[in-house]
C-alpha cells in the first residue's frame, strides 16, 4: 500500500474461551505478538466463516511505552477450490457405462436361469405324475426312477447356486454403480473450501509486544445438559455420585483447541419486549341443565420432592427455572467442528441417599429400585438425560427435571429381577338407590405379586384413584375391603409396604367407588 502500510503479519490468536448459548456461541481468541513501529496490518487466520460480522469486538493492549491504536478491523472470506481426486470425467463415465452393460447382462442371465429352474420344477411334477401311472399299470423300475430323480435334483441345485452367485454379483455391481455416480458428480462439480480471516490495521507508536483479543458471535453451535449418576454403597451408607456434563455440537468451521467452555441458559433472542395485552370479554351464559364432566390425566411433578427443612423452606430447550444459569467446564477442552456430540464434564458431587423397592402395577409388571436424595450443588440441576450406573454397570437411561439447590428428588435404578406382578381391574355397573339422586359405580383393583428369589423382599406398592374437583362427583375408598385400610393422599395416590416371602406371593386389593349425581354425564 502507498500509505505506508506494511505487509500482513500473521498473529497467533487461538480460541481460549467459548460461551455457549442454546443456539449460538460467543468465541474469544487471544494472542500476543511483537510488532514494529508504524502502521501494521495483522491477520488472524482459521476463523469460523459463519461468524457474524457486526458482532466482532477487538481489544488491543500494549505493554510498557508501546502504544497501539486500532485503525480498522474487517472480516475477509474466500473460496479455495479443492482438487478432485478424479480429474478425468470421461474415464469415469466410460467405466459407468461398462458397469451398466455388465449389470444388464447379469440380469438377463438371471432371467434365463430362473426360467430354466421353473422348467425343471414343472418337468419334475410331470415325472412324479407319470411314475404314479406306471405304478398303477404294474410297470415299476425303481433304479431308473432314482437315477432320473438324482439327475433332476442335481440340475435344480446347480441352477439355485448359479442364481445365488448372480444375486451376489448384482449387489456388487449396484454398489459399484453408486460409487461411480458419486465420483462423477464430484468430478462435474469440484468442491471448495471456504476460508475466513480477520484483518486488523494497527498503528504502533513504538516497537513492542501487543496483545490482541477478539470476540465474535457464531451460529451452528449448541449445548444441552447431560448427566451421569452412580448408585454406590459406602458400608451401610447409600450414596449417589452425580456427574454433570454438557453435550456440545458445533459446525462453525473452526476447531476449538484447549478452550475453556462456559455454558449459559441466557436467551438473548427472546428480547425484552413485553407481551401485548388483549381485552377479555365477559359474557353471561345460561346455566346448563346437566353437568358435563371430562376425565383428564394430570401429571404430578415428582422430580422435586421439596427441600430439607434445614436448607429450604425436559434433543427441547434448556429448563433453567426462569433464572439464567452459567456453568463452566472443569478445564480446557477440545471440540472439533464436526457436528458430532461431545460430552464435556462440568463437575461431580456425592449425595447421601435412601433407597427402596417401588412397584407401580399400573405402569409396569416389574419393581424398580428408587433412591431419594437432596441436590447439594450451589447451582440448580438442569433438566436433561441421565445415564444410570449401578454396581459398576449401566442399568439404563432416564431423565431428570429441574431441581433447585437443596431440593430432594427421586431416581429409579433399574428393575428388581425377582419381582413380578399381575394386575386386574374390574368396573361394575352403576347402582342407584330409590329416592336418591346419586349413582354409585364400584371399582376393584387387585395386584398379585410374586417373589422368584430365595430371600424375602420388602417393597412399596403404589396405586391411584381419580381426584374430583366437583361437588357433584365424589370418590370413596372402602377401608374395609382395601388392603390395610389405606386411604389416598390429596393427589389420589395410595401406598402399601408389602413383605413378599421367598418363593411366595402377596395380594394387594383396592376398592373404590365413583359417586355422581344423576345429571352428571361424561364419567
Amino acid at each position: 500500500m502507498s500509505d505506508g502500510t506494511k505487509a500482513r503479519v500473521e498473529v497467533a490468536a487461538p480460541v481460549v474461551a467459548v460461551t455457549l448459548l442454546e443456539d449460538r456461541a460467543t468465541v474469544t481468541r487471544a494472542g500476543v505478538s511483537r510488532l514494529e513501529a508504524g502502521l501494521q496490518r495483522l491477520q488472524v487466520t482459521g476463523v469460523a466463516p459463519v461468524l457474524v460480522d457486526d458482532s466482532l469486538d477487538v481489544t488491543l493492549e500494549a505493554s510498557g511505552e508501546t502504544g497501539a491504536t486500532l485503525v480498522d478491523a474487517r472480516v475477509v472470506r474466500q473460496w479455495t477450490p479443492t482438487p478432485s481426486p478424479e480429474h478425468d470425467l470421461s474415464a469415469i463415465l466410460a467405466e459407468l457405462e461398462r458397469t451398466k452393460a455388465e449389470r444388464q447382462a447379469r440380469q438377463d442371465t438371471m432371467k434365463r436361469a430362473e426360467k430354466a429352474l421353473h422348467d425343471v420344477r414343472a418337468i419334475r411334477a410331470l415325472w412324479v405324475a407319470e411314475v404314479g401311472d406306471e405304478v398303477a399299470w404294474g410297470r415299476a423300475d425303481a433304479s431308473a426312477w432314482a437315477a432320473q430323480l438324482r439327475e433332476g435334483l442335481a440340475e435344480a441345485i446347480a441352477l439355485r447356486e448359479s442364481l445365488a452367485a448372480d444375486h451376489a454379483e448384482l449387489a456388487r455391481l449396484d454398489r459399484t454403480l453408486e460409487d461411480l455416480e458419486l465420483r462423477a458428480a464430484v468430478a462435474r462439480d469440484p468442491s471448495a473450501t471456504r476460508r475466513c480471516a480477520i484483518e486488523l490495521e494497527v498503528d504502533v507508536a513504538q516497537a513492542g509486544e501487543v496483545s490482541v483479543r477478539l470476540e465474535y458471535l457464531v451460529p451452528c453451535a449448541i449445548w444441552r445438559p447431560a448427566h451421569r449418576a452412580f448408585f454406590e454403597r459406602d458400608g451401610e451408607q447409600e450414596q449417589v455420585r452425580w456427574q454433570r456434563e454438557a453435550c456440545v455440537w458445533q459446525r462453525t468451521g473452526e476447531d476449538w483447541e484447549r478452550a475453556t467452555l462456559t455454558f449459559s441458559t441466557e436467551r438473548p433472542s427472546l428480547g425484552v419486549q413485553p407481551p401485548e395485552l388483549t381485552t377479555d370479554e365477559l359474557r353471561v351464559q345460561k346455566r346448563a341443565e346437566r353437568v358435563e364432566v371430562e376425565v383428564r390425566e394430570q401429571a404430578i411433578a415428582t422430580t422435586g420432592l421439596g427441600g430439607d427443612p434445614k436448607v429450604l423452606d425436559q434433543l427441547p430447550g434448556v429448563d433453567d427455572g426462569g433464572e439464567p444459569v452459567r456453568l463452566m467446564s472443569d478445564g480446557p477442552v477440545r471440540v472439533p467442528s464436526d457436528g458430532r456430540p461431545h460430552r464435556i464434564r462440568i463437575d461431580e458431587l456425592t449425595m447421601a441417599a435412601t433407597s427402596r423397592t417401588l412397584l407401580v402395577p399400573e405402569l409396569s409388571t416389574m419393581a424398580a429400585r428408587e433412591s431419594t436424595q437432596s441436590w447439594k450443588g450451589t447451582s440448580p440441576l438442569l433438566a436433561g438425560p441421565v445415564d444410570l450406573v449401578r454396581e459398576g454397570g449401566l442399568v439404563g437411561r432416564t431423565k431428570v427435571l429441574f431441581v433447585a439447590p437443596g431440593e430432594r428428588f427421586a431416581m429409579a435404578w433399574g428393575p428388581h429381577p425377582a419381582i413380578r406382578v399381575h394386575r386386574e381391574q374390574k368396573k361394575e355397573a352403576g347402582k342407584s338407590r330409590m329416592l336418591s339422586s346419586w349413582v354409585k359405580v364400584p371399582h376393584r383393583v387387585r395386584s398379585k405379586i410374586s417373589n422368584l428369589s430365595d430371600e424375602e423382599v420388602t417393597l412399596f406398592v403404589k396405586e391411584r384413584v381419580p381426584v374430583s374437583e366437583l361437588r357433584e362427583v365424589e370418590i370413596e375408598v372402602d377401608p374395609e375391603k382395601t388392603t390395610g385400610g389405606v386411604q389416598p393422599d390429596e393427589d389420589g395416590f395410595l401406598e402399601w409396604e408389602v413383605r413378599v416371602p421367598a418363593r411366595g406371593g402377596r395380594t394387594v386389593e383396592l376398592h373404590w367407588t365413583l359417586a355422581k349425581k344423576d345429571d352428571v354425564v361424561g364419567v
